[in-house]
């Protein structure tokens, strides 16, 4: 008797391909689901993908001037060698094992796939170098910017958690309330277990590097958690539901009311003071950089030490710790654990600690909590 073969939809052949690979920037790996991605795009826009000189895949599925949605996910990820990724699996969630799962952003790519062979209109672009400070993002920023101006709203789905509509990025807004408002709605509409709503706590994403020329520029929660380490997992339940819901959504009747050339009341660069370049494009002369003092702003290090902050709010302080002691004892970081208590990163001291991010250096970040915490 033959064998009966279940049909894997894009969506779950996608994400399978993505976290069975570690992929770096720059690499083989980045390269070769970059191609893997080409080649299974549906047949009605395969004549119109192009890779640039950054080797971003673009994607045109726009029937018309009026779909202005732009829809973003990176392919590379935080691992440093490649090979193949191993993954522990049970009915509801999926975990990383011994390395970063990849969920960060292999969700962001599956569901873009899914968005396509779903025949959702709209401008694809899986981005490269993300982990590494945007370099795909800032090229598209930098040498297509009337590309970007056809747009009215870029989505990126590369948020952890499952309920942020991200407004803010950088400490800078991104998208209108407006906007976050009625795509979070538009999301939950059709399913009770969906709780989206607008957060203004964003760090980064590709479409940071767009708000100088795109009106709504936002990140999506994708369901995985604790990215960027090897307790990252995915909530494949999430997963599955947010994928039924993008489909759902009429990105285009969506409201537009950021402008991007306008100075909003809220956003904290220092548009006043001459910075020296921007984090997020340089192509707008009306956005600064990242506030940072004299320095730029590190999307590795500081956006890493950021999130373990983030961790440690929620109850998970053993990455902002094992940090905190290779900052104060690298030649023994181990024993400058035994001198860490953990009770003493109170709430107080952790939102000080955020305030310092960007501003002040990792280590003095790293080394003012270990002065707070320090044990007797």
């Amino acid at each position: 008797m033959a064998k009966t073969i279940r049909n894997i939809s894009m969506l779950d052949k996608t994400l399978a391909r993505a976290l069975s690979l570690m992929r770096p920037h720059g690499t083989q790996a980045t390269a070769y689901f970059t191609d893997w991605l080409f080649d299974n795009l549906p047949k009605q826009v395969q004549g119109t993908a192009w890779l640039d000189s950054c080797n971003n895949l673009h994607v045109d599925n726009r029937l018309d001037e009026t779909n202005r949605t732009l829809f973003v996910a990176h392919v590379d990820t935080v691992h440093r060698e490649v090979k193949p990724n191993k993954i522990r699996k049970t009915k509801t969630m999926w975990f990383a094992d011994g390395a970063a799962l990849g969920a960060d952003d292999g969700v962001g790519c599956a569901l873009l796939m899914h968005l396509l062979h779903a025949d959702v209109k709209g401008y694809y672009i899986f981005t490269q170098g993300e982990e590494c400070g945007g370099i795909g993002a800032k090229h598209l920023a930098k040498e297509y910017p009337e590309l970007l101006s056809e747009f009215s709203r870029a989505i990126a789905f590369d948020r952890r958690g499952v309920d942020s509509v991200i407004t803010h990025q950088g400490w800078g807004r991104c998208c209108s309330d407006a906007f976050g408002d009625a795509l979070s709605a538009a999301l939950n509409q059709y399913d009770d277990t969906l709780m989206y709503s607008p957060d203004s706590t964003g760090v980064y994403t590709d479409t940071a590097e767009f708000v100088g020329i795109i009106s709504e520029c936002t990140n999506i929660s994708c369901g995985y958690q604790f990215e960027h380490g090897d307790r990252e997992q995915l909530d494949m339940v999430h997963f599955a539901a947010l994928a039924k819901a993008v489909l759902r959504v009429d990105w285009d009747a969506l409201p537009i009311e950021r402008d991007p050339l306008v100075k909003d009341y809220d956003d904290v660069f220092a548009w006043d003071k001459p910075y020296k370049g921007i984090g997020m494009s340089a192509t707008n002369d009306a956005f600064g950089v990242w506030p940072v003092g004299d320095g730029m702003y590190d999307m590795n290090e500081d956006e890493y030490l950021f999130e373990c902050i983030l961790d440690a709010e929620q109850g998970f302080t053993k990455g902002l710790i094992d940090l905190m002691a290779e900052s104060v004892y690298p030649e023994d970081p181990a024993l400058a654990v035994k001198f860490i208590n953990r009770n003493k990163l109170t709430d107080d001291a952790l939102t000080m600690a955020k305030g310092m991010v960007g501003y002040n250096d990792v280590d003095t970040v790293l080394c003012t909590l270990f002065d707070v915490a320090y044990a007797e």
